[in-house]
C-alpha cells in the first residue's frame, strides 16, 4: 500500500487504497444475516480511523492496512454482537414479555389459545406468516426461504408485525380485561 501516512489530508487515498480490504474483511466477518449493515460498519470503521489518525494514534508499529484490517474487523464483530442482543431482546419479548402479558390478562375471560389466535387473526396477512414462523423458532433465513423473500425483507416483514402489534393489539387484550 502506498499511503503510509498519519496524515490526515491523506485521508481519500487511505480509504481509496483500503476499501477494497474493508469490504471483503466485513463480509467475511458480519454474520451472514446481518448484510444489511454492511455499509453502518464500514462508515464506522473509517470514522474510527479518521478519528485516530487526527490524534496520531496509529504508532507505525504495523502496516497502516494491517491496522485499518483490524479496525474493520473488531467493528464486524461489534456490530454482530449488537445484531444478536436486539434479536434475543426482540424474541424475549414476543416469547415471554407480550404473550405472558396477554396470557396473564386474558387468563379468567377466554381461553389463551383461542385469545393469541384472535389476535394472530387481526395481524395484517403479510405479517402474519413472518411471525408465526418466527415464534415456531424458525431462522431468518428459514422464514425468508419459506415466503420465497430474501432475508432482509423477511426481517423488514418481521419487524413491522412486532411494531404492528405493539401499537395496535397490546392496548386492546388491556381493555379486554
Amino acid at each position: 500500500m502506498g499511503t503510509e501516512s498519519n496524515d490526515v489530508s491523506n485521508f481519500e487515498n487511505i480509504v481509496n487504497e483500503t476499501k477494497l480490504l474493508v469490504l471483503k474483511t466485513i463480509g467475511e466477518t458480519l454474520i451472514d444475516r446481518f448484510d444489511e449493515s454492511t455499509d453502518d460498519v464500514l462508515q464506522e470503521v473509517y470514522f474510527r480511523v479518521y478519528k485516530a489518525l487526527r490524534k496520531n494514534q496509529f504508532r507505525g508499529e504495523s502496516k497502516l492496512s494491517t491496522w485499518i484490517y483490524t479496525i474493520a474487523k473488531n467493528e464486524s464483530n461489534r456490530m454482530n454482537a449488537k445484531r444478536l442482543k436486539e434479536e434475543e431482546k426482540a424474541k424475549k419479548f414476543l416469547r415471554e414479555g407480550m404473550f405472558k402479558e396477554i396470557t396473564d390478562t386474558a387468563e379468567n375471560d377466554l381461553d389463551n389459545t383461542s385469545l393469541i389466535s384472535h389476535l394472530l387473526t387481526k395481524v395484517p396477512d403479510m405479517y402474519q406468516k413472518p411471525l408465526l414462523l418466527y415464534l415456531e423458532g424458525k431462522s431468518m433465513e428459514e422464514i425468508a426461504k419459506e415466503l420465497s423473500v430474501q432475508p432482509g425483507t423477511a426481517k423488514s416483514r418481521l419487524f413491522r408485525a412486532k411494531s404492528w402489534i405493539r401499537e395496535n393489539l397490546l392496548g386492546e387484550v388491556a381493555g379486554e380485561v
